[in-house]
């Protein structure tokens, strides 16, 4: 058992590092001015930074796990534990809740193009950051109160030392979460295939419908990602317990967290790709939309 702990540490390091570089250089070119046109942008930023706080957590308390362990006797200090590991659901929450904002951005655009224009960008990115921070207080503090903090020998992963109101708060409300991004990709896949089918004629608007499916190709890779390495783990986890009544975590070590760097690593390099192509990254000015 601890030889697999220690496998799934040293993938979590490893997805840890690349999410922490890679997020840190698209906030690097926000902060920069590499990307034109940033307002209609700033959920990505929001979303970089959120997945960079998540990926910075995970190398402080993944670093403690892999540093302090043994293959003989685990005896992690719970204090510890629970302070480094607070970081993770919470920061996973500003995950969450900007990918649901990114899918109904997208939904405004495809559905209710009028609203989309009429709406301040910059306004409700902001009002999705700040749902996404009250949510990652919520976790945070609710953690941090309930936590038992007491030793739990041979054992390394969160639900060991967390209380169990608090797993299955985590469990269930990751899996809503999870759960309404499914729903509403439904609706950005089905109104793209709706757009894809249209015809254009003039040339100005084949360069806005290009731009406006560079844009929607942006956000169903972000939500692709989430659905993969997001909700199916979460899916997963909370299936496998309600069938089995034991824990994956238990039994597997933080391998939910992995999957959550990963995303942090995969859903902006197509991002990346597809932008350089469009002018994000160089010195054409476009919309999001």
């Amino acid at each position: 058992m601890a030889v697999i702990y220690l496998v799934t540490e040293l993938c979590c390091l490893t997805a840890a590092t690349l999410s922490f570089i890679f997020n840190a250089y698209i906030i690097w070119c926000f902060w920069r001015k590499k990307i034109p046109a940033a307002d209609n942008l700033r959920l990505a930023l929001y979303l970089a930074i959120g997945d960079f706080g998540y990926a910075l957590s995970a190398l402080v308390h993944i670093g403690y796990l892999a540093w302090n362990w043994s293959n003989i006797y685990l005896d992690y200090n719970p204090y510890i534990i629970i302070f480094t590991n607070s970081f993770l659901p919470a920061n996973l929450k500003v995950v969450v809740v900007i990918s649901c904002s990114m899918a109904l951005d997208r939904c405004l655009a495809i559905f209710l193009p009028v609203v989309y224009r009429q709406l301040s960008k910059t306004y409700f990115a902001n009002c999705a950051m700040a749902c996404g921070y009250c949510w990652f207080l919520f976790d945070y503090l609710f953690q941090m109160i309930t936590a038992p903090y007491r030793r739990m020998p041979n054992c390394a992963t969160m639900a060991c030392f967390v209380n169990r109101t608090f797993l299955l708060y985590v469990s269930y409300s990751n899996t809503i979460a999870g759960l309404l991004i499914v729903i509403m990709s439904v609706f950005v896949f089905a109104g793209i295939r709706k757009i894809s089918a249209r015809k254009i004629g003039a040339t100005s608007a084949v360069k806005t419908t290009n731009v406006f499916r560079q844009a929607n190709r942006i956000t169903v890779g972000i939500l692709f990602c989430s659905l993969f390495f997001v909700t199916i783990p979460s899916l997963l986890v909370t299936g496998y317990e309600e069938v089995t009544g034991v824990s994956l975590f238990a039994e597997l070590g933080p391998f939910y967290i992995c999957a959550i760097l990963v995303n942090g690593c995969t859903e902006y390099g197509g991002t990346v790709a597809e932008n350089k192509q469009c002018g994000l990254f160089g010195g054409a000015t476009t919309e999001f939309y």
